[in-house]
C-alpha cells in the first residue's frame, strides 16, 4: 500500500519536476492533460459498446422510464464529454496560452505546435496504444484476441463489463479535476503565474487517487511516460 502511494505521488509530481528542473512548458503540460481527457471520453464511448445489456439499467425520457440502450449512453457520454472538452480548451486558451494565440490559428497549426513540436505526440501514441489494448482485452473479445489468449494459456472471462457506473464516475472525476484547475488557476494566475492551474490539477488528482476516486471508484486516467499530469 505504501509503495503504491509513493508510486502514485511520484507520477503525479513528475510534471512539476519537469517544469522546475527540465524547463517543460506549463501550458504544454496542461494541453496534454486536456488531450488525454479527450482520449478518455473516446475510449469510454468504445467501452460502452461492450457493456452487458443487464448493466444498462433504466433511463427516464420525457417523464417516462424505460430500459436504457447503448445508443442512449453513447449520446449522453458523447454530448457531455464533447461539451466539457470544448469548454475546457476554450478557457485554457483564453487564460493561459499567452503568445501562442498569435501563431496557432486552427487545427493544423494546433497540431504542429501543441502535438508535434511540444513532443506530446509520443505521449499520445502511448495513450492510444494503452487505451486500445484495454478495449481489445475487454470481453466480448475479437477472435484474434481469443486465439492469443488460448496460445499463452490465459483463462477467459466471457462476461462483458457489468455497468456504466464506473465509467461515468471516472469521466466525472477527470472533468471535475480539469474544471477546478481552470477555475481556481485563473483566479490565481495573476499572483502566481501559469504554474497555479498545474499545481491545483496535480493536488486534486493526487488526493482523488489516494482516496480511490469519488465514491470509492478509482478514476482510470490514461498514463504516459513523459508529462502525465
Amino acid at each position: 500500500m505504501l509503495f503504491d502511494r509513493l508510486l502514485t505521488l511520484s507520477a503525479n509530481l513528475l510534471p512539476l519536476a519537469g517544469v522546475w528542473w527540465w524547463n517543460w512548458n506549463i501550458f504544454d503540460v496542461l494541453i496534454l492533460y486536456w488531450m488525454q481527457t479527450v482520449l478518455l471520453v473516446l475510449f469510454t464511448l468504445l467501452h460502452i459498446t461492450k457493456v452487458a445489456e443487464s448493466g444498462l439499467g433504466m433511463i427516464t425520457v420525457n417523464g417516462r422510464a424505460r430500459p436504457a440502450t447503448r445508443r442512449d449512453y453513447l449520446f449522453i457520454f458523447g454530448l457531455m464529454g464533447g461539451v466539457f472538452c470544448a469548454g475546457h480548451l476554450l478557457f485554457l486558451w483564453v487564460f493561459f496560452s499567452g503568445q501562442l494565440n498569435k501563431i496557432v490559428h486552427g487545427p493544423v497549426t494546433f497540431w504542429q505546435h501543441m502535438v508535434i513540436a511540444s513532443g506530446a505526440g509520443i505521449a499520445l501514441l502511448l495513450n492510444i496504444a494503452d487505451g486500445l489494448t484495454r478495449y481489445l482485452l475487454l470481453p466480448p473479445r475479437a477472435e484474434i484476441v481469443r486465439w492469443i489468449f488460448r496460445c499463452i494459456g490465459l483463462a477467459e472471462r466471457d462476461e462483458p463489463p457489468g455497468n456504466v457506473d464506473g465509467m461515468l464516475a471516472a469521466l466525472l472525476v477527470r472533468i471535475f479535476v480539469m474544471q477546478a484547475a481552470i477555475i481556481f488557476g485563473a483566479m490565481l494566475v495573476q499572483s502566481y503565474g501559469t504554474i497555479a492551474p498545474l499545481v491545483i490539477l496535480i493536488v486534486l488528482k493526487t488526493l482523488i487517487d489516494f482516496a480511490g476516486g469519488l465514491g470509492g471508484v478509482r478514476a482510470r486516467a490514461i498514463t504516459t511516460s513523459r508529462t502525465l499530469p
